[in-house]
């Protein structure tokens, strides 16, 4: 379920894998040409990470090997955006309207009311979401997974 992040009051990546498991990331075509093709694939005209088994190919663990590399949706998970939605997801960024939605597919979101922790998170998605941002403080967990 996705919810408004207005309506989470807090949030962090404590690098359970969760989501590297169940979810198949989506590419930029930038990112798409960027990873080796054995490890993307193209269907109806969208990009992905393939996966190998049920998993991530760059899934070490419960870590990303691919840590600093690793694609825009996977920086922005479990946060979605869009240019609609509902009142509780609005949120004006650099003279934009955006909404923002937390999926609670992740353990780590907490409900409750957002407060000023939570908008600086909300606002560093949007900076990764509209490529003003590469590194990401917030987003994501700063632990490394080591590929061989």
């Amino acid at each position: 379920m996705k919810l408004p992040w207005r309506r989470v009051a807090g949030w962090h990546c404590s690098a359970c894998g969760r989501c590297c498991h169940e979810y198949t990331p989506k590419l930029t075509f930038y990112e798409y040409l960027k990873f080796p093709k054995k490890f993307t694939v193209e269907r109806s005209g969208r990009y992905y990470i393939k996966k190998i088994g049920k998993r991530c190919p760059f899934q070490v663990g419960r870590l990303c090997g691919i840590q600093n590399n690793k694609p825009t949706s996977c920086k922005l998970f479990p946060f979605s955006i869009h240019r609609r939605g509902e009142e509780l997801a609005y949120i004006e960024f650099e003279g934009e309207e955006y909404y923002v939605y937390v999926d609670t597919f992740c353990k780590n979101v907490k409900i409750g009311r957002a407060g000023e922790f939570m908008r600086r998170i909300v606002e560093e998605a949007l900076k990764v979401s509209t490529f003003r941002k590469k590194d990401v403080t917030y987003l994501t967990s700063q632990k490394e997974g080591v590929l061989v």
